[in-house]
């Protein structure tokens, strides 16, 4: 389906878009932004899988772990700046 495709080419690009604040030290969202939006990803892959677009599937999954990258980086930001 072109659907699938052009679904999942933007996603690419929006994967793109977060691994400057994914390499960044410090620039990190804050920790409830990247759980919710994690799992609202997490939720539109199983989406995508039940309508078998495979690769916005695929997309939306590995969006989803760098968000919860982001988070687990923001959630050490945050601990380390309370000791």
């Amino acid at each position: 389906m072109w659907q699938d495709w052009v679904i999942a080419s933007v996603q690419v690009v929006l994967a793109f878009s977060l691994l400057s604040s994914i390499f960044h030290s410090a620039h990190k969202p804050t920790l409830s932004t990247c759980i919710f939006t994690a799992m609202g990803l997490f939720t539109l892959s199983f989406v995508y899988i039940t309508l078998a677009l495979w690769f916005s599937a695929l997309m939306s999954a590995i969006i989803g772990i760098l968000w919860a990258v982001l988070g687990l980086q923001r959630h050490r930001l945050n601990k380390r700046g309370r000791t």
